[in-house]
């Protein structure tokens, strides 16, 4: 008797969770759908730019004055992308019913007290939770977090209760393909450029607009600066009629007064000036190498570069090259890569926004960007062998065509899992249904056998 009395309280406990008021399949699924669908986003976002989340995690760490090695930042804008991507998935799909949501909330016990510091401190201007794709206020992201933390907590409770899309013994293929997935994006993302450019200046941008573009109301705007240099680890403003000579470095632009959208756009700064319409060129095509940090680039890339500035010499273009260095770097780089082409500097943020990578190459066609791409990811031998008329249309590297061929690849690949793992259960309930049935009959003969007369 006392082992029935055991046997059954399990059953009796949960059956009491499910008839709580606050249970309910529908909502499980719903949250589910809200918390994990978030993580996903956020997740993907960071994944497809993973140089947008090393520049955001630098930002933090800048404030708080830590320093990490960059291989350390690097990892953890992977890791940070990946996790999130994939657990949001897995909670999605209702994979991993316990792990998932427990490894979440724990993610979230660290960010919450984070975007609440965040929010109260202010010391970014954005947390970057989801990347260039959407910009949310501090406060706005606190917020957001208290209730994925909260809708978390309901299903630390409930999630394990509800059934998800895959039966366990298939869970550990989808989480594979979706890590291998994520990581494939990520690993393009890093070496050649973001899969899916939410940045100002994305392809189909036109850079500079035209002077006959510009609406009479904009010309007429008064628009104010204050420009930001920098000279022995201190930082100063300077208004367009007070600047520093040249041994201050220029750092950027901040708007005082004026229209963002007239003023925000693509700029070069020189002695207080925007140089930008003379150095884009509207009316051919050109080249733009950007270089963020002139301390780390590869000197190996000059050969590649100038090879790239005869090849758009000889079609009638041009190649324009913008660093983030003072007068001093920008001589040096003459000399060590012997440039003929003209050299600029520009504002680090400007450049890193354009291109990502440490050094990268930008193709614009009469001003508009057409494509872009790190120049680690262009051999040297196949710019110098590949013929003159092909070589333009092989450097592009078609981000987007690539990531819906990927995404097609494993979502079919997940949907079989899907339609066999489905498949399977049929199969075992109907192989259960003809034994019941074969029992029952059985059970039925032996029955009738046992009532005949001798």
């Amino acid at each position: 008797m006392p082992s029935s009395q055991s046997s059954s309280s399990p059953n009796q406990v949960k059956n009491a969770a499910e008839k709580s008021l606050l249970y309910h399949p529908a909502i499980v699924w719903l949250l589910r759908i809200i918390v994990g669908a978030t993580f996903v986003v956020s997740g993907f976002v960071k994944s497809i730019d993973p140089w947008g989340s090393v520049i955001k995690i630098g930002e933090y760490l800048s404030v708080w004055g830590w320093s990490i090695p960059d291989s350390l930042v690097t990892i953890a804008a992977f890791l940070l992308g990946g996790v999130e991507f994939v657990l949001g998935s897995l909670l999605l799909l209702g994979c991993y019913r316990r792990v998932a949501p427990w490894l979440l909330t724990l993610m979230m016990a660290v960010m919450l007290p984070l975007t609440l510091y965040i929010a109260i401190a202010n010391p970014v201007a954005d947390c970057g939770c989801f990347g260039d794709f959407f910009v949310l206020s501090n406060t706005a992201t606190f917020v957001k977090n208290i209730f994925l933390t909260a809708f978390l907590v309901y299903l630390l409770f409930y999630n394990s209760k509800v059934g998800g899309l895959f039966i366990p013994y298939v869970q550990w293929i989808v989480g594979g393909l979706l890590s291998l997935y994520i990581f494939i994006v990520s690993f393009i993302g890093y070496n050649v450029q973001p899969m899916l450019d939410f940045r100002r200046f994305a392809p189909d941008t036109l850079l500079v607009p035209h002077e006959d573009e510009e609406s009479e109301e904009d010309a007429d705007e008064d628009v104010t600066f204050e420009y930001i240099y920098s000279k022995d680890g201190r930082t100063e403003s300077f208004s367009i009629d007070a600047l520093p000579d040249s041994t201050w470095t220029f750092v950027e632009r901040k708007l005082i007064s004026g229209s963002t959208e007239v003023s925000d756009g693509f700029t070069v700064i020189e002695d207080g000036e925007d140089i930008a319409p003379d150095i884009i060129d509207n009316d051919g095509e050109q080249f733009i190498v950007t270089i963020p940090d002139i301390s780390k680039v590869d000197l190996s890339y000059t050969y590649l570069i100038n090879d790239l500035d005869d090849f758009i010499t000889e079609r009638g273009g041009s190649l324009v090259a913008l660093v983030n260095s003072d007068e001093r770097g920008i001589d040096w780089w003459k000399d060590v890569s012997m440039a003929s082409y003209p050299i600029y500097n520009a504002e680090p943020t400007l450049l890193k926004e354009l291109a990502r990578g440490r050094a990268a190459l930008v193709y614009l066609d009469h001003g508009v960007v057409k494509w872009k791409r790190m120049l680690s990811s262009i051999s040297y031998t196949y710019v110098t062998e590949t013929p003159a008329a092909q070589l333009l249309d092989e450097l592009d590297p078609d981000p987007s065509f690539y990531l819906r061929g990927l995404t097609a690849f494993f979502g079919m690949i997940l949907l079989v899992i899907l339609f066999l793992d489905r498949s399977g259960r049929l199969v075992a309930w109907l192989i259960k249904h003809r034994k019941r049935k074969a029992g029952l009959q059985t059970a039925t003969d032996g029955h009738s056998t046992d009532i005949q007369p001798e």
